[in-house]
C-alpha cells in the first residue's frame, strides 16, 4: 500500500524569496534545482521530493513522471510520421507533436511546480492527441474488424435499429466484416464457433448513438477509442493534482490505446468502473457522502450491462460496503442490500426489453462466457498447454481453479481488509490468470480502475464506538480487564486466526486443481507428415496419429497453432466423423479448414497440433515441432 499523501496545502510549492523578499527569478529557481539534484532527500520526504535549503519542495518524482508523459507525446509524433501517406494533416501534425513533446519535457523541469494546471492540462491534451492520431487514421483506413466481439456489437446494434431482437438473430453475417473470417471466430471445443450475441445488452446499446449520428464505418472501433479517451479524462479529473500524471501515462500507453482501438470492446466498460470505484467506501456513510451516495452503484449497474468483467467487481464492493457500514455503526446487511438493489435495478432496466422479448435467448447470450465450451486462449496459466509445454490440459479443472481463486481473493479481502481495501481491483486478474480463457485484456483492464481506488478511497481507520465516548478515568492507572472482556478478546483473536486459516483452503484448492489439470492429457498426438502448397507458403494437409489414453470413446476436433490465430478446425479428408475408441490409436488425414488459408509457420518457428474433446472439456497437443519448410515431413 502506498503511504497517505500529506495534505495538499502542505505540498503546494511557494516561491523562493530573494533577500529583499521578492520572488526568485527563473534563473535562481533553476540554480536551486541543479544544486538540489545532488543533495540527499530530507527525512520527511514522502513522494520522492528533494528538500532544498530554503524549505521548498521541487517534486523531482512528479517532474520525471510528467517527463515520461511528454516523452510519450514525442513517440506519438514518431508513430504518426509513418502515416504521412494519409494526408497533409498527418504530415504536419507529426513534427508538431515531436516539438511539443520536446518542449514539454523541458518545461516539466523549468516550471515552478509540476502541478501547474496549464502544464498538466497541456500534457493531457498532447498525450491524447499523440496517442489517438495514428489510431484514428488506422480506424479510418481499415475496412474490417479485428475481433468478433466488435463485429457482433456492430451487427447487433444495426439489427436493433431495424426492429429485430439481436439475441434471436444469428451473428454469422458478421463474416463480411472480417478480412478472413476463420481467423476471428471464437471457437468451441465441439468443433463450431460462437454465432450469437454473448454479452449483456449494454454492449451494443452504447454504439446506437454513434450509428444514429451517422458513424457507419468501423462504428465500434470509434466508440471504443472514444470510451478509452473518456476514461483517461475521468481519471485525470478524479485523481489529486500530484497524481494526474498517472492518467497521462495511461493515455500514451501503447498497450491500452492499441488494444482499445483495434476491437477491444472492454474499453466501453472502463469509464463506468472508474466511477464505480471512486470513493466507493463513502456509500456506507449515507447522505453525508454526497454524490458518492448513488454514483457508485449506478455506474456499476451500467458497467454490468456492458461486460461480464464488471460482475467480478460486484462481490468485492458489496463486501466492502458491508464492512464499512459495520465499522461506522450502520446496519451492514441493509446498507449492502441497498447498494445491490441499485445495481440490480440499473441492470434490469437496461436489459428488461430483451428479457421480455426473448428471455431464453437473452439468458443464453448473457451467460455465454460461462456456459459455452470455448477453446483455450490467453496469457495465463493455460498458455503452458497451448504452447506445447505440458502436452495438454483439462479445461474443466482450470474452471475449478478459477472458482477457488475467486473464493480465495474474496476471503483474503475480508481477512486483510485494512491492506486490501484500496487494492482489491488488483486481485481480480488473479482469478482470470487460472481461467481457461485468460486474455490479456482481462488481466490489465482493471489497472486504471485500481489507480482510482488506491488514491481516492480512505485507509481503514479505527472502529467507531457506537455507544459514545466513555467518561475519562480519574486515575491513569491501567485497571485489569474483567473476565468478560478477556473472553471477548480471546474469541476475537481466535476468530481472526480462524479467518486467516480459511484463506489456505481456497489457495490449496487452486494449487490442487491447477496441478491435476495438467496431469495426463486424454490424447497423445503424433504428426507423421505435412503437405504444403507448391510454393510452401501454406499447409495443404496433415497426417496425425491419435492415441486415446482414456476408457471412453473420443471424437476430437483439430486446430493448428502456428503462432497466429487458428484459421478454423481441420477436417478429416474422408469427411466422416473421426472417432477413437478406448485405449486405441487411429491415424487420420486432415485437410485445412474450408474457405481459409492455413498459412505455414515461419522458417525455424515452432508449431503444434491441438485436439479438443468436449467430454471432459480438454485440450491435448502434439509435441512442439520446428518448421523446416520441407514437404511431407513433420519437422524436426
Amino acid at each position: 500500500m502506498m503511504a497517505d499523501l500529506p495534505p495538499m496545502s502542505s505540498m503546494d510549492p511557494t516561491p523562493v524569496p530573494e533577500a529583499d523578499g521578492s520572488p526568485a527569478p527563473g534563473a535562481a529557481r533553476i540554480g536551486l534545482f541543479l544544486r538540489s539534484a545532488v543533495e540527499a532527500p530530507g527525512p520527511d520526504d514522502e513522494i520522492g521530493a528533494i528538500q532544498v535549503e530554503e524549505g521548498r519542495r521541487l517534486y523531482p518524482a512528479e517532474r520525471f513522471a510528467w517527463t515520461l508523459v511528454w516523452f510519450g507525446v514525442m513517440v506519438g509524433g514518431f508513430n504518426l510520421w509513418h502515416f504521412w501517406w494519409a494526408g497533409p494533416i498527418a504530415s504536419a501534425l507529426a513534427p508538431l507533436l515531436v516539438i511539443v513533446g520536446i518542449l514539454g519535457v523541458l518545461g516539466s523541469w523549468l516550471v515552478s511546480s509540476p502541478r501547474l494546471r496549464g502544464l498538466q492540462l497541456g500534457g493531457m491534451v498532447a498525450a491524447m492527441s499523440g496517442a489517438s492520431a495514428s489510431q484514428s487514421i488506422a480506424i479510418h483506413t481499415r475496412h474490417f474488424y479485428l475481433t468478433d466481439a466488435a463485429a457482433f456489437d456492430d451487427l447487433a446494434a444495426r439489427t436493433l435499429l431495424h426492429g429485430r431482437d439481436p439475441y434471436t438473430t444469428s451473428m454469422a453475417a458478421a463474416a463480411s466484416m472480417f478480412s478472413e473470417p476463420a481467423r476471428y471466430w471464437t471457437y468451441t471445443v465441439t468443433g463450431g464457433h460462437v454465432t450469437h450475441v454473448s454479452y449483456p445488452a449494454g454492449s451494443f446499446l452504447v454504439d446506437i448513438p454513434a450509428l444514429i449520428l451517422g458513424v457507419h464505418h468501423q462504428t465500434v472501433d470509434w466508440v471504443d477509442l472514444t470510451a478509452w479517451l473518456l476514461s483517461v479524462v475521468v481519471l485525470f479529473a478524479l485523481l489529486p493534482s500530484s497524481l494526474r500524471w498517472v492518467a497521462g501515462l495511461l493515455a500514451v500507453s501503447p498497450l491500452f490505446i492499441g488494444m482499445f482501438s483495434s476491437g477491444g470492446t472492454d474499453a466501453a466498460v472502463i469509464p463506468f468502473l472508474i466511477l464505480a470505484t471512486w470513493r466507493w467506501d463513502r456509500f456506507a456513510t449515507g447522505r453525508a457522502a454526497g454524490i458518492a451516495n448513488w454514483l457508485g452503484p449506478v455506474a456499476l449497474g451500467v458497467a454490468c450491462t456492458i461486460k461480464q468483467l464488471a460482475w467480478f467487481c460486484l462481490p468485492f464492493l458489496v463486501i466492502g460496503i458491508a464492512l464499512e457500514a459495520r465499522r461506522s455503526g450502520r446496519p451492514p446487511v441493509g446498507t449492502a442490500a441497498r447498494y445491490v438493489a441499485i445495481v440490480a435495478g440499473i441492470f434490469t432496466l437496461v436489459n428488461a426489453p430483451f428479457i421480455v422479448w426473448a428471455p431464453a435467448a437473452w439468458l443464453k447470450g448473457t451467460l455465454t462466457p460461462f456456459i459455452e465450451p470455448m477453446v483455450a486462449d490467453g496469457q495465463g496459466l493455460v498458455s503452458l498447454a497451448t504452447h506445447g509445454i505440458t502436452g495438454g490440459v483439462n479445461l474443466s479443472l482450470l474452471d475449478v481453479a478459477a472458482v477457488f481463486a475467486l473464493l480465495g481473493t474474496l476471503v483474503s479481502f475480508v481477512v486483510w481488509y485494512s491492506v486490501l481495501k484500496r487494492a482489491w481491483p488488483l486481485l481480480v486478474p488473479v482469478v482470470f490468470f487460472f481461467a481457461p480463457r485468460s486474455l490479456s485484456s482481462y488481466l490489465v483492464d482493471l489497472f486504471p480502475v485500481a489507480a482510482v481506488a488506491l488514491f481516492t478511497v480512505k485507509p481503514v481507520g479505527r472502529v467507531v464506538d457506537v455507544q459514545g465516548p466513555r467518561a475519562p478515568t480519574s486515575s491513569p492507572t491501567v485497571r485489569p480487564r474483567s473476565s468478560l472482556q478477556f473472553l471477548r478478546a480471546s474469541f476475537a483473536r481466535a476468530g481472526a486466526r480462524s479467518m486467516r486459516a480459511l484463506v489456505a483452503l481456497p489457495v490449496l484448492g487452486v494449487a490442487i486443481a491447477s496441478a491435476l489439470a495438467f496431469v495426463g492429457p486424454p490424447m497423445q498426438l503424433e504428426v507423421r507428415s505435412v503437405s504444403t502448397t507448391k510454393h510452401g507458403s501454406a499447409l495443404s494437409g496433415l497426417t496425425v496419429v491419435v492415441t486415446n489414453r482414456t476408457g471412453s470413446t473420443i471424437t476430437p476436433h483439430f486446430l493448428v497453432n502456428a503462432g497466429d490465430n487458428p484459421a478454423g478446425f481441420w477436417t478429416p479428408a474422408d469427411h466422416r466423423p473421426f472417432v477413437v475408441g478406448p485405449h486405441a490409436s487411429e491415424t487420420v488425414r486432415l485437410d485445412p479448414p474450408p474457405h481459409a488459408t492455413a498459412t505455414a509457420p515461419q522458417f525455424g518457428a515452432r508449431w503444434l497440433v491441438e485436439a479438443y474433446d468436449a467430454n471432459p472439456r480438454s485440450l491435448s497437443t502434439s509435441p512442439l515441432m520446428v518448421w523446416t519448410g520441407r514437404r511431407h515431413a513433420a519437422g524436426g
